[in-house]
């Protein structure tokens, strides 16, 4: 028996039954009030008829922000089909309140809502601290193609094109979550670094202020003595000290340990601490070549991780206006006579301390005038890089030292600023250790 004919209303409703599989599956929606039209009837009645066998896979809290009813009940069941929780608002005021004050996923906003369109929305997002990683895909009408553009260009992720095609809407909310779950565990990993980068910057600091707190007084009395200590962007391993070892010989002495970080700073205060305290028995701290032989005896780099130092000690004898010192490896200090530009280099032959056990450090001595000037330092003093690429030379550093005031003022505060005006606007890359005496 031949199938009865279709009527016209069956044609018509197998006529929409495709796109609406496609678009709506199984679920059912309601018919909105402002749905009039025969065929805008028979789309909600067809959905109403199916039942709903859709498997919920996806996650996370949406809000859309449509002023068309009928879009926004489309989107928002094909969104809850989906498994994601939605939130529908209207009005764009009250949309970027509860975007404020609740925790989204993400918003699809409609680019031409009465109010507060896409562009004002976006500005006003990205000025809000709590918004302005929010992922946000625009509703646009096909027409609107051009402000999409703008908009996109002011920082949306995506739109999506009215009518919604489900499978581009399903691809595009996924690519805009997956994109926010990996901005999220980067800004976690972001936050962890910072935390642990805080931590370690706030031991470094704890251990720059303990060497510092090892460093001397100044003294005035029966000569001045002043130093300034400006560490660089890392702990390093500069140290320095001076004391009187007895009645008549007043010993200082400058380290710089290679490289920067814990393990020299470590060493240099270990070096400094037995200077201070004269803990080498058998040692006379009065004689700058049993010290320095003994000195590199206890410290063989390749006990202390490779790590040697250089080492400039003196011991200055009031009662003859004579200087002893000698040095493992470090710059020459520098004396100025009386009223004198030039200075006369202390220098003294000998290997950077921990190379060679079996090393000796030849003493030198001179004898200082009154109202001479004596610098020691570091290389760090004068191995400036400078913006254009020049390095700075220990003979300019003796220049620039020699301009300096011989009236009896030190002016170490002056020197050191122009030191730093050689770096520009740069950090200093090594430590600045100086150590100043005026006879």
């Amino acid at each position: 028996m031949d199938p009865a004919p279709e009527s016209s209303k069956q044609r018509r409703r197998g006529s929409v039954r495709a796109p609406l599989e496609q678009l709506f599956g199984n679920e059912a929606i309601t018919v909105p009030p402002r749905v009039r039209s025969s065929v805008g009837r028979q789309l909600f009645e067809y959905v109403a008829e199916q039942p709903s066998a859709r498997s919920m896979h996806g996650t996370g809290r949406l809000m859309i922000v449509d002023h068309d009813q009928l879009s926004r009940d489309i989107l928002s069941r094909n969104l809850k089909r989906e498994g994601y929780a939605v939130e529908i608002e209207p009005d764009g005021e009250r949309a970027l309140t509860q975007l404020g004050n609740g925790s989204f996923d993400l918003v699809l906003w409609e680019v031409q809502l009465p109010g507060v369109n896409g562009l004002e929305m976006l500005g006003r997002m990205k000025k809000d601290a709590r918004l302005q990683h929010l992922p946000v895909v625009l509703l646009s009408e096909q027409k609107d193609v051009d402000t999409v553009i703008r908009c996109i260009e002011a920082g949306a992720d995506d739109y999506l094109p009215k009518p919604f095609n489900p499978a581009l809407l399903k691809a595009r909310i996924h690519a805009c979550l997956e994109r926010k779950i990996l901005r999220d565990q980067e800004q976690r990993l972001l936050a962890t670094i910072k935390s642990q980068q805080e931590r370690i910057e706030g031991e470094l600091a704890e251990a720059a202020a303990y060497l510092r707190s090892l460093l001397p007084a100044p003294v005035a009395e029966p000569f001045a003595v002043d130093w300034r200590f400006i560490p660089s962007s890392e702990l390093g391993g500069d140290a320095f000290g001076y004391h009187w070892i007895d009645d008549d010989h007043f010993a200082l002495y400058l380290l710089d340990v290679c490289g920067h970080g814990v393990g020299a700073a470590l060493l240099s205060v270990t070096v400094l601490n037995v200077l201070r305290s004269g803990a080498m028995q058998g040692t006379d701290f009065r004689d700058p070549e049993a010290v320095l032989g003994a000195v590199n005896r206890a410290f063989p780099m390749e006990q202390q991780h490779n790590r040697y130092f250089t080492l400039w000690y003196g011991v200055y004898q009031p009662s003859t206006r004579k200087i002893s010192y000698g040095s493992g490896g470090h710059p020459p200090a520098l004396l100025f006579g009386p009223g004198q530009t030039a200075p006369q280099k202390l220098a003294a032959r000998g290997m950077m301390i921990g190379a060679m056990p079996e090393s000796r450090y030849r003493p030198q001595s001179c004898e200082i005038a009154p109202g001479s000037r004596f610098y020691l330092f570091c290389d760090g003093a004068y191995e400036i890089t400078q913006p254009d690429g020049k390095v700075f030379t220990y003979d300019e550093f003796a220049q620039l030292l020699g301009n300096l005031p011989a009236n009896g003022v030190i002016g170490l505060d002056t020197l050191v600023a122009q030191i730093q005006k050689l770096r520009g606007s740069l950090p200093l890359e090594d430590d600045l250790s100086l150590i100043t005496l005026q006879f």
